[in-house]
């Protein structure tokens, strides 16, 4: 029922000032949740014979510390207790010490693949085990709103920003957040949280607009009717 995996924190994924990228940090999340799934018999494979895929709702984590190149880490995963056609997936990771560095929670639902619609959550489709106790709660998180009025700019997907689903992949989403913030404020401005609705797929060739606001507490970023997030710095 709970998932561990040992590894290094590798080049691939950090950032110029060596630190673990958020984007590479939620694919660290998905490879987790993809591995309890497939654990259960209700992985990839097995959902697409049924034209059913996985899609990430929600993500939320919490970052004491972003781990950094070299280092030794452990991942942690668990199913939460599936509710109302949502299956939270809860993470933490610790250093070598055994310091928690992130803990974290996604969301995901189970999508029919040829309409692109959320499954009825009145038809039982998946029973996950989870070691979870009834009633602990659900990150609930409320629609994020800039301070002041916001930047614009434009974004097209490219098809190598999509994934085995046809659409832009939920890491992806972090990349073009960091990417609006210079990288003079990256060096000083480490992430200390994330926070992530996503609304609707974004397919290859589209373009979308992108508002955005950068303070010295936060990133906000939304795309109307797509996706609203933040990190928090």
């Amino acid at each position: 029922m709970i998932y561990e995996k040992k590894c290094e924190v590798l080049l691939r994924d950090c950032d110029r000032y060596r630190r673990l990228k958020p984007s590479a940090l939620l694919a660290m999340f998905q490879d987790c949740s993809e591995a309890l799934t497939e654990g259960w018999g209700v992985g990839l494979e097995a959902m697409l014979q049924k034209d059913i895929i996985w899609v990430s709702a929600k993500v939320e984590c919490e970052v004491s510390r972003l781990p950094e190149h070299g280092e030794s880490i452990l991942i942690r995963g668990w199913a939460g207790r599936s509710r109302s056609g949502i299956c939270p997936f809860r993470y933490v990771i610790e250093d070598a010490a055994g310091l928690e560095c992130v803990t974290g929670c996604s969301m995901w639902v189970l999508s029919d693949l040829k309409t692109h619609s959320m499954m009825s959550p009145n038809i039982p489709r998946i029973s996950l085990p989870t070691p979870e106790p009834e009633g602990t709660p659900l990150p609930r998180m409320k629609p994020i709103k800039p301070a002041s009025e916001p930047d614009i700019t434009r974004r097209r997907v490219q098809f190598s920003e999509t994934d085995i689903n046809g659409h832009l992949t939920n890491t992806r989403y972090v990349d073009w957040m960091t990417d609006l913030i210079p990288a003079a404020f990256h060096e000083t401005h480490p992430m200390t949280g994330l926070r992530i609705n996503y609304r609707a797929e974004t397919f290859p060739d589209e373009e979308i607009e992108l508002q955005w606001e950068l303070t010295e507490e936060r990133l906000w970023c939304a795309s109307k009717g797509r996706f609203d997030a933040a990190i928090l710095f």
